[in-house]
């Protein structure tokens, strides 16, 4: 081998060995350039995904609070409902005695002038 022969391998090799590296750097660039986009995209999601976290649990936490005031409403017109019930139902029982209590006395009455009527005709 002559000197012109191991300088011009030498070269090639240092020719592939610097395309080699050259590509290996290039694919890797290119790689790493894909991940990063992929990497800002997933951000972005996870940054959209945490405000509709936050808003959703800011609703629920609100429909929460109407929930429980709701529930007392509730419970205060269910007793309030129970009050007029019984008032309903006092009221009904008054009104029952005063109509028997108006029979019996329309009964007596009635009683009264028949009596009075057989003492005068009898």
């Amino acid at each position: 081998m002559n000197a012109a022969t191991v300088i011009e391998q030498a070269g090639a090799f240092v020719v592939m060995g610097g395309g080699a590296g050259g590509g290996f750097l290039a694919v890797k660039w290119l790689i790493e350039w894909v991940a990063g986009r992929l990497d800002k995209r997933e951000a972005r999601i996870d940054a959209g995904t945490d405000k509709l976290i936050q808003a959703l649990e800011r609703q629920v936490g609100a429909l929460s609070k109407r929930l429980e005031a709701v529930e007392n409403s509730l419970a205060d017109c269910q007793r309030k409902h129970a009050e007029s019930e019984a008032t309903v139902l006092r009221l009904q029982a008054i009104l029952d005695g005063k109509g028997e209590i108006a029979q019996r006395a329309q009964a007596i009455v009635a009683a009264d002038r028949l009596a009075a009527v057989q003492e005068k005709g009898g």
